[in-house]
C-alpha cells in the first residue's frame, strides 16, 4: 500500500522541462525509462531547463506566490486583520488544521514542495556523470543551485511539519529525499534531519566555491537562482533553528562581511533614503528589493495584488487594522516615521491597506518577492550575540532600523540582553510582514508559549501542522 503514498508518487512522476517565461505553465512527465532522462540530461540546456522548472514551479500560487508568501504561512504570525467572513483566512489564523479547506491547502503545499525536491533529485543523480558537457562554471553553478535548493525546501518544511529543536529534538523531522525513484523515504529524528540539512547546504557551498561570489550588479540574474549567499544565510538560519549560536553567527558575519567590506563583492545594499523619498511612487522600493539575497519573480502580480491587498478583495483581505499596523510598527512610540509603516499602509476606498507589494503600473519593482533578505543576517547576529556581546548586537540591530528610517529613535544604549532579544522578535514583526510567515517561525523556533494576536496558547498541535493523511496512512509518517 506505500505505493499511494503522496510523496512516491511525487518522486516517481515528476521530471520537467519548461521555460521560466511561462510561471504557471510547467510541464510534469513521467519517464518511462532511463533513457527518457538520459536524453533530457545528454546537453547542458536539459540541467538548466530543470532548475527553471524548480524555479518555476516554486513560483505558483500553490507556494510562494500565495501559500507560502503573502497567505497561508503569514496568515500563521498573525500580523493581519482577518475578517470573520473570510472563506480561508478565518480558519487559518485559529490554527484550525482540520478544516477542510485548511487540509487542502496543507496537502497541496506538502506535494508540490515534494515535487520540487523530487526534480531537484533528477539533477543531482545525474550531473556528476555528465560534467564533461557543461560550459564555463555552470557545472558548479547548477550543482550549487540543486544541492542548496534542496535543503533550503526541506528546512521549509521543517519549519511548518516538524518540531523545533528547542521543542523536541527527538521527534519525527520531515522525510528527507535524496534519491529520485521508487524508494520510499524514511523519517529521521529532528536533530537528524537537520544535519542532513545543513550537510546539502555545506555540499552546495562548496560546489560553488569562489565561482559565484557575484556583485551587486548581477543580482538581478544571480539574485533570481538559489546562490553561494543564499546558501549561506540558509546554513545561518537553519544553525540558529537547531540552537547553534556559534556557527549561526559564523555564517551570518560572513554575509554581513560582504555587504559592508570595501574589497569583496557585494551582493546587496540598504536601500537609500532618495529611493524611498520618490515623488512617483511607483519609483519607491517598497519591498527593499536592492535588499534581497534570493527572491522570485512573479509574473500577473497585478491579479493577486488586487485579489488580496486592496478594496477588491473584500473579507478575503490580507492586511493589519490601523489599530495593529499602529501596535506592530509602534507608532505610538514615536516610530511612525518607520518606512516599514509610512510607505507601507495606503489608502483604497475607505479602508488603508498594506500596500508593501501593491502592483504598481510602469514600476520597476513589481512582483520580486524575497525569499531570503540581507536584513536576517544581522537579526540572527545580533540574537547570537546578545547574550556575549550586547553592544556588538545593539550596533548590528541599529543598523537594520536606521536603514527603516528609524535612526532618530534609537534603542537605550544599556538595553539589557533580554530586552534586546525582545527587540529582535519585534524587528521580524515589523520587517517580515507578508514574507512567508517568518515571525511565526521566530516564536516557534524559540518554543514561546505565546504569539501576539494568536486565538489560544503556542501548543505543539500549534506550532505542527499535520502530516497530510494520505502519507500518514499510506506512508506510515507521524509528527
Amino acid at each position: 500500500m506505500k505505493q499511494n503514498s503522496i510523496i512516491y508518487a511525487t518522486l516517481a512522476f515528476a521530471l520537467m522541462t519548461v521555460g521560466f517565461s511561462s510561471c504557471e505553465s510547467y510541464l510534469d512527465v513521467s519517464p518511462k525509462t532511463q533513457i527518457e532522462i538520459d536524453d533530457h540530461f545528454s546537453r547542458e540546456s536539459g540541467f538548466n531547463d530543470q532548475l527553471i522548472g524548480v524555479y518555476t514551479k516554486m513560483a505558483s500560487t500553490a507556494l510562494y506566490k500565495t501559500n507560502l508568501g503573502i497567505g497561508f504561512a503569514e496568515v500563521l504570525s498573525q500580523n493581519y486583520s482577518i475578517n470573520s467572513n473570510s472563506t480561508l483566512w478565518k480558519y487559518v489564523v485559529d490554527y484550525d488544521y482540520t478544516n477542510a479547506s485548511v487540509e487542502a491547502v496543507i496537502n497541496v503545499i506538502w506535494n508540490e514542495m515534494y515535487s520540487c525536491i523530487a526534480n531537484l533529485n533528477v539533477i543531482i543523480q545525474n550531473i556528476d556523470e555528465s560534467k564533461d558537457i557543461f560550459t564555463g562554471d555552470n557545472y558548479n553553478l547548477y550543482k550549487g543551485e540543486a544541492l542548496g535548493l534542496r535543503a533550503f525546501l526541506h528546512l521549509e518544511l521543517m519549519r511548518l511539519f516538524a518540531c523545533a529543536p528547542s521543542m523536541d529534538n527527538s521527534a519525527k523531522g520531515v522525510p528527507y529525499a535524496t534519491r529520485y525513484g521508487t524508494d520510499i523515504p524514511q523519517q529521521a529524528s529532528v536533530g537528524e534531519t537537520m544535519t542532513l540539512i545543513v550537510n546539502d547546504l555545506l555540499a552546495a557551498r562548496a560546489a560553488f566555491g569562489e565561482t559565484d561570489k557575484y556583485d551587486y550588479a548581477d543580482r538581478n540574474t544571480r539574485g533570481r537562482r538559489f546562490n553561494y549567499y543564499a546558501t549561506t544565510l540558509t546554513l545561518a538560519r537553519a544553525y540558529l533553528w537547531m540552537g547553534d549560536k556559534a556557527n549561526a553567527q559564523q555564517y551570518a558575519g560572513e554575509l554581513i562581511g560582504y555587504f559592508e567590506g570595501e574589497d569583496t563583492p557585494k551582493p546587496a545594499a540598504w536601500v537609500h533614503y532618495t529611493t524611498m523619498e520618490q515623488s512617483q511612487k511607483n519609483a519607491i522600493d517598497y519591498a527593499y528589493s536592492c535588499e534581497h539575497i534570493f527572491q522570485i519573480p512573479f509574473n500577473d502580480w497585478d491579479e493577486i495584488s488586487d485579489m488580496y491587498f486592496k478594496k477588491e478583495s473584500g473579507a478575503n483581505a490580507l492586511s493589519p487594522s490601523d489599530d495593529k499596523a499602529a501596535e506592530i510598527y509602534e507608532r505610538d512610540f514615536g516610530m511612525g516615521n518607520d518606512y516599514r509603516f509610512s510607505k507601507n499602509f495606503e489608502q483604497d476606498g475607505e479602508s488603508k491597506y498594506l500596500s508593501k507589494y501593491w502592483y504598481r503600473d510602469g514600476g520597476p519593482y513589481n512582483g520580486l518577492y524575497p525569499l531570503l533578505r540581507m536584513s536576517e543576517a544581522y537579526y540572527i547576529s545580533a540574537e547570537c550575540l546578545a547574550e556575549t556581546d550586547r553592544d556588538s548586537a545593539l550596533v548590528l540591530l541599529e543598523e537594520v532600523r536606521a536603514a527603516r528610517n528609524l535612526s532618530l529613535v534609537p534603542l537605550d544604549k544599556d538595553i539589557s540582553s533580554a530586552d534586546l532579544i525582545e527587540e529582535i522578535g519585534k524587528e521580524y514583526r515589523k520587517e517580515f510582514m507578508a514574507e512567508g510567515g517568518q515571525y511565526f517561525f521566530y516564536c516557534k523556533r524559540r518554543n514561546l508559549p505565546t504569539i501576539k494576536g494568536a486565538p489560544r496558547p503556542a501548543t505543539r498541535a500549534l506550532y505542527v501542522l499535520p502530516i497530510p493523511a494520505t502519507d500518514k496512512e499510506f506512508g506510515g509518517y507521524t509528527n
